[in-house]
């Protein structure tokens, strides 16, 4: 009896060591699957903060923030002010400087030059020409200008030209050749060519007005800052000024040759 038992334990310990043996790698493989599964899950699971984002929504993302947040509509383009070119004020500028002095040189008071003749235009059958091109002019005294012509026979055309020219010259014919006289000074031909000389002036100074808003009016045509955009005013002031200046000593200095005489 004790045995049976004995015998029946051992079974029972047998058939625990057996199912426990066969049962643990079981578990064992299942607990394998288990973590790996559970792994596998999780791994793929794992989601980035912007999946909720299409690929060009994050492309066009990245891209905003690379810009500073700033579409290219959004972007203003401004010119260097160096870049705009306001050189036609000074090429104007100096053509109203050389009108200046062209038209004082015509006016003479109490002494007379070769260059009071230089802007006489003569007609002639080959066409207009400057006189000094068809004459050699010499001075024969302070109001006294000596015209010898490299072709006689146009004779008749020079003198209707010095005629009216509107100088106040007195032309006359001798041989090949022709003199011409100034008006001794008079009183009132100082006042005359003074009110002369001060039209010529202020036409130039209007002149160079214009030329000033010439430049403003460039200034339109391109988008500055605020910062150029008052440099070039500046520059195109300056510009203007110095050119007034400059008419004004010219002036200045024909009425001082005319009052002097």
């Amino acid at each position: 009896m004790i045995r049976g038992g004995i015998n029946r334990f051992s079974g029972c310990i047998v058939r625990s060591i057996g199912t426990n043996t066969k049962q643990q790698p079981q578990q064992t493989y299942r607990g394998i699957i288990s973590v790996a599964k559970t792994t596998t899950t999780s791994s793929f699971q794992r989601r980035s903060p912007f999946s909720f984002l299409s690929e060009n929504s994050l492309i066009a993302l990245r891209a905003k923030k690379s810009s500073g947040g700033k579409s290219g509509k959004d972007e203003e383009v401004f010119t260097p002010w160096k870049q705009v070119d306001i050189s036609s004020i000074k090429t104007q500028g100096d053509k109203t400087v050389e009108y200046v002095s062209r038209e004082l040189g015509n006016i003479r008071f109490g002494r007379v030059g070769p260059e009071l003749l230089e802007r006489i235009n003569v007609e002639t059958p080959s066409g207009n020409l400057l006189l000094p091109h068809m004459a050699m002019i010499t001075v024969k005294d302070s109001l006294t200008l000596n015209i010898t012509l490299y072709d006689a026979s146009l004779l008749k055309n020079v003198e209707k030209a010095l005629t009216t020219s509107g100088l106040g010259l007195n032309p006359q014919i001798l041989d090949t050749s022709i003199r011409v006289s100034l008006p001794k000074p008079t009183q009132d031909l100082r006042q005359k060519l003074i009110k002369q000389v001060n039209t010529i002036s202020e036409d130039a100074k209007v002149s160079i007005r214009r030329h000033r808003k010439d430049g403003m009016d460039i200034l339109k045509r391109y988008k500055l800052t605020k910062d150029d955009e008052k440099t070039l005013e500046k520059n195109i002031q300056k510009i203007t000024d110095d050119y007034t200046k400059t008419i004004t000593k010219v002036i200045e200095s024909k009425l001082k040759e005319i009052n002097s005489n």
